[in-house]
């Protein structure tokens, strides 16, 4: 028998399931989880780990019970303030309705149910027949898509190296029985479009680089997925606006010494500094032999001297962008560090819960940040000193490139990518 947690949990689960449209999260990969870390943060400003989440799915063996934290993150997800009112919510919803009239008055309303219920009958038995039909043919159909999925066939080419890119996807899906075929860009389901079953392309246009999973999918079920890499030509810079990007020449941002965007570009692009400062970006990606996690040391010197109206945190990303998740290495000042959270491929850490105050700093001056794998941990240095340790699971992810992002403004030099056997790539 399910316990009323457990009753609770699951009914979560299947509200988050229904939300992001990726079917049963009992078949949902690795990078899957990673991605609704991404969102979870993206909605709430909570990060919950890909293996904290597979842990709550139950794809990982934990005697364990989630953390109210935990699931106060999941149920805002959903748009409950917090567990304690989606429990009585879902309690409000779910209640049988119990007896509440006198035996008297019970008695007297008694053949009326029996009548009311006997006419219902007959509905009812058909009801269940047709939905046991429906049923039947439904799980046929999901049976038939399980056991043929070499029947299908789905391929991408981005047609330049330049962004944005359009990127051409190849595909074959005419042995669906169901005209409901879809084609998924990213991990993003708001990026699923529905395709002709008997087409056989579909382009997309891609605003930012970086590595994705694209999906082929019949109904409900993924049949083929595929990396994808989206690169850039040498270094890229955006200022970030929805739904797309503003780009930067880059004599406006690529220097001898340094990449760097100052407020007058920022200003010059006619986007306000204040109160509110936008993200700036810069991407290099692909431009690199790929390497192991298990085996890089990376070094570089960023800055970020704005300061004024809401970006007094100075806010700034590192971030070694992996066919996995991606390392990503926060900063900021002494007295935000609680707001910041560390990527580890493997794990999300949150200033809240864990000492982040080394990567606290004085981001109006150069910061020297390095990372390093002996392949059992990673190690993050600021400024010479050791700032934390992670210990590396995730052995075969490769770094593909990387990405530097600053509220408001920020400059970068002294980038060095190297493994234990050559320099890969060294800049400014």
């Amino acid at each position: 028998m399910i316990e009323n947690k457990d009753r609770y949990r699951l009914a979560c689960l299947r509200l988050i399931e229904k939300k992001v449209g990726w079917g049963d999260g009992s078949h949902w990969s690795n990078a899957d989880f990673e991605k609704l870390s991404n969102l979870i943060y993206e909605k709430t400003n909570v990060l919950l780990s890909a293996s904290t989440l597979k842990r709550v799915w139950g794809r990982v063996r934990y005697d364990g019970k989630p953390a109210i934290s935990t699931l106060d993150a999941l149920v805002n997800f959903i748009d409950y303030e917090n567990w304690r009112a989606f429990v009585v919510q879902y309690d409000e919803q779910t209640k049988q309705e119990t007896p509440t009239s006198p035996p008297k008055e019970r008695n007297a309303s008694k053949f009326r149910t029996r009548l009311i219920l006997s006419s219902l009958i007959v509905l009812v038995g058909l009801s269940v027949i047709f939905s046991f039909l429906n049923r039947k043919e439904e799980k046929a159909k999901t049976s038939h898509f399980t056991l043929s999925e070499k029947d299908f066939s789905f391929s991408s080419k981005p047609l330049t190296r330049s962004i944005p890119n359009s990127v051409i996807f190849t595909y074959d899906a005419s042995k669906a029985i169901v005209d409901s075929v879809f084609i998924q860009q990213t991990w993003d389901a708001n990026r699923r479009v529905q395709v002709p079953k008997d087409g056989n392309t579909h382009t997309a246009v891609y605003y930012e680089p970086g590595y994705y999973t694209a999906k082929l999918s019949i109904g409900d079920q993924v049949v083929k997925e595929h990396p994808l890499l989206v690169a850039t030509d040498g270094w890229l810079a955006t200022i970030d606006r929805k739904p797309i990007p503003i780009y930067l020449k880059k004599e406006w941002y690529l220097n001898k010494n340094q990449l760097s965007i100052p407020a007058r570009i920022v200003e010059h692009s006619k986007i306000s500094l204040l109160p509110n400062p936008p993200v700036v970006k810069f991407f290099n990606v692909g431009n690199f032999e790929p390497t192991s996690v298990s085996d890089f040391s990376f070094e570089v010197q960023v800055k970020n001297a704005f300061n004024d109206g809401s970006s007094a945190c100075q806010f700034s990303h590192i971030l070694l962008i992996t066919d996995a998740m991606p390392i990503a290495i926060p900063l900021s000042i002494k007295g935000c560090v609680s707001d910041l959270n560390l990527m580890t491929v493997d794990s999300v850490i949150s200033g809240k819960y864990t000492d982040l105050s080394k990567f606290g700093a004085d981001l109006s001056n150069w910061v020297k940040v390095a990372c390093r794998s002996d392949g059992k941990v990673l190690q993050f240095h600021v400024n010479n000193e050791k700032a934390f340790e992670a210990p590396l699971i995730s052995k075969n992810a490769k770094i593909v490139g990387m990405a530097y992002t600053f509220m408001g403004t920020g400059s970068v030099k002294g980038i060095k990518l190297s493994n234990s056997s050559k320099m890969l790539y060294k800049a400014f």
